[in-house]
């Protein structure tokens, strides 16, 4: 087990010492950062709230559950 890691961490190493020269080219960004907007006009574009779909799925799955438990209660057809 020891002898096939080691030449796998050798490799792994290896690789991580290669020189990649595409990625040594691209130099920092010197294009301006983009312009902050104000938070009240990105809420009044984003419209109106919606309501919290939290209860109704929380129903949901409670209705699930009792019927789950009744076709589990029900014996099997002969």
């Amino acid at each position: 087990m020891r002898l096939t890691i080691l030449p796998l961490l050798l490799l792994l190493f290896a690789g991580a010492c290669a020189p990649f020269p595409e990625l040594d080219a691209v130099g920092p960004d010197t294009a301006s950062p983009p312009r902050l907007l104000p938070i009240d006009d990105v809420l009044a574009q984003a419209g109106t709230e919606t309501a919290d779909p939290g209860p109704a799925l929380l129903a949901r799955a409670q209705r699930a559950k009792a019927r789950a438990a009744a076709i589990a209660a029900t014996p099997p057809a002969p």
